[in-house]
């Protein structure tokens, strides 16, 4: 438990540091694209890693992008938003933090960024409201 522990300590720890990135799109000029942060690709390739190897669903197509930093679309953003938002977290169940025997919770909230993925929604939201605000 030790390595991916600590590296699961260190993907949150750069969340305060890294939450996203907005990056202007060449086709559109007004719109921005939201990139996610290398702690949320790191949460997002433990969990697929764990996926692999200890099975789940099949939908993992979100968690593939987390994973390679691909631009996310407003879609995926209310995907994660729907996902944390009926998400009970609770880090005390068994399997937490445990690669040898991980609970399907904790692969699903890693697939999803991790607090990463969290932030990154509430952050995201909070742009979108202030803008809308500001028109």
């Amino acid at each position: 438990m030790g390595k991916l522990h600590t590296s699961i300590i260190q993907v949150q720890a750069e969340l305060l540091n890294l939450t996203y990135l907005l990056a202007e799109t060449k086709p559109k000029e007004d719109e921005q694209q939201i990139i996610p942060s290398r702690a949320l690709s790191m949460a997002a390739k433990c969990g697929l890693a764990l996926h692999k190897k200890f099975g789940g669903g099949r939908n993992i197509a979100l968690a593939e992008a987390l994973a390679e930093q691909k631009p996310l679309t407003m879609e995926d953003i209310n995907t994660m938003a729907d996902f944390f938002e009926k998400f009970k977290l609770d880090k005390s169940e068994p399997g937490w933090y445990d690669p040898e025997n991980p609970s399907s919770k904790w692969i699903r909230w890693l697939l999803m960024g991790d607090e990463s993925g969290r932030q990154l929604v509430v952050d995201t939201k909070n742009i979108i409201e202030e803008g809308l605000k500001d028109k």
